[in-house]
């Protein structure tokens, strides 16, 4: 996918021949990495949330009870 993108795109990372293909290619692979990286630890969270929420509403529900 990412030779791809970067054979539609002609996207070169400071050179104007393969090189910059070749430190693009990398680049890209790398940003990519980081941004599922950053997003499974949003998920991550938000569940951690979810489930810290749903047992105080479960602890608050058998208190009252």
């Amino acid at each position: 996918m990412t030779i791809i993108f970067l054979i539609v795109t002609r996207f070169r990372l400071l050179y104007n021949d393969w090189r910059g293909y070749l430190i693009s290619g990398f680049a890209l692979v790398w940003i990519a990495n980081i941004y599922m990286n950053v997003y499974s630890r949003v998920r991550l969270d938000i569940k951690r949330e979810r489930a810290e929420i749903a047992a105080t509403e479960q602890n608050l529900n058998s208190s009252n009870s």
